[in-house]
């Protein structure tokens, strides 16, 4: 090929620039000005009665862990037992407390929700390191796992009940 040479001169008819002018897009129809605004839902609350079952499934939560942890923990009479028992319904307690502490109506210092979420995650943190040092020590001994596991849901479970039953912020 020269340089002379236009590699375009035979492009077929459909594509040159004297083809017919492309189609026009169809119309699409106009949006109305405005668009009904959907009507306004009321805020999702649980009313009162639920939370007095809250409430009552939190204290029932708290007796159930009384009883296991007294069964599976105190019962044992090792001491290193009473540590792990003990750490297993603290920590819990603690991480719903902080988890919820923005939402509550009773603040012991005005926070921001970062601020607590993020203790909240350490708190957690810790709370993975504790069982996976509590399966250490216990590893053979099925039932004493699954008291301590027990307990930390029950814990877990109970404060974040009483919690949002009790305090939180309406």
């Amino acid at each position: 090929m020269s340089e002379d040479e236009n590699p375009f001169e035979n492009v077929p008819e459909e594509f040159s620039e004297a083809s017919e002018e492309p189609e026009a897009a169809p119309e699409v129809p106009a949006v109305p000005p405005e668009i009904p605004e959907l009507e306004e839902l009321p805020p999702l609350a649980v009313e009162s009665e639920n939370k007095s079952r809250l409430a009552m499934a939190s204290g029932f939560g708290f007796v159930f862990l009384a009883v296991v942890f007294y069964v599976g923990i105190v019962r044992t009479g090792v001491f290193q037992t009473y540590v792990f028992g003990i750490a297993g319904i603290v920590l819990p307690a603690l991480i719903a407390f902080f988890y919820m502490l923005d939402d509550l109506r009773v603040r012991p210092v005005r926070t921001t929700e970062r601020e607590t979420r993020f203790v909240a995650g350490m708190l957690l943190a810790l709370m993975v390191l504790f069982v996976f040092t509590m399966f250490s020590f216990y590893w053979p001994d099925y039932m004493q796992i699954a008291y301590f596991v027990a307990v930390m849901v029950l814990a877990t479970l109970s404060f974040a009940l009483f919690l949002y039953s009790m305090l939180w912020e309406e």
